[in-house]
């Protein structure tokens, strides 16, 4: 297995359908889907279940809400993957994510890679594009698992700012690079605001 992707929900069923179906039409074949609903309480759950036999999909759904660094863990924790990739259930990502992110990391045997993204709103008309260099989001880099293991996966214990105590940690000894690239649709919506941050 080449990547593993892992996407957090949290009472995203509204927008959950749309990220799945921008990782199921990847221009890629060799990777898994692991989708950890943190016990939502809207209708996620019965969404999610409609994808329960998809070949790439596995499902996990956590007994309690553990919080988003607790559920990144947990889902790159059963990868099989090379590389594991965070994805939220409100975004979603081109057709080319993962084929550009794996050839760059295959051909420079890269430790991590981070791809550029662009904000779009409700219609999915883009607002801005990001630079992963100059606004680093939790999304869209695609981590060596083994690294991820030795580094003890995300801090279960953080509510809040585990992307940027995974940063941190990964800094002190590993190198990010970056593809220029926009191939994340990071979605900017007043939940997305709040709920990412404090979930």
């Amino acid at each position: 297995m080449k990547i593993s992707v892992v996407v957090t929900n949290f009472n995203y069923g509204k927008w959950v359908r749309r990220c799945i179906r921008s990782l199921i039409n990847q221009n890629f074949d060799n990777y898994e889907i692991i989708i950890v609903d943190d016990y939502s309480t809207d209708n996620s759950r019965n969404i999610l279940l409609e994808y329960k036999n998809h070949p790439k999909i596995k499902l996990i759904f956590n007994p309690i809400n553990m919080g988003v660094g607790a559920s990144s863990t947990i889902g790159a924790k059963s990868s099989l993957g090379k590389y594991t990739i965070r994805v939220d259930a409100d975004d979603y990502v081109h057709k080319d994510f993962l084929n550009c992110l794996y050839l760059w990391a295959s051909f420079n045997n890269s430790q991590a890679v981070a791809c550029d993204y662009q904000e779009v709103d409700f219609d999915e008309n883009i607002l801005a594009k990001k630079s992963q260099v100059d606004e680093k989001l939790a999304c869209g880099i695609l981590y060596k698992t083994d690294i991820l293991e030795y580094l003890g996966f995300w801090d279960s214990k953080l509510r809040i700012n585990e992307d940027l105590d995974m940063i941190k940690r990964f800094e002190k000894e590993f190198t990010y690079e970056y593809l220029n690239i926009p191939l994340y649709r990071y979605f900017k919506h007043n939940e997305s605001l709040t709920t990412k941050n404090t979930r």
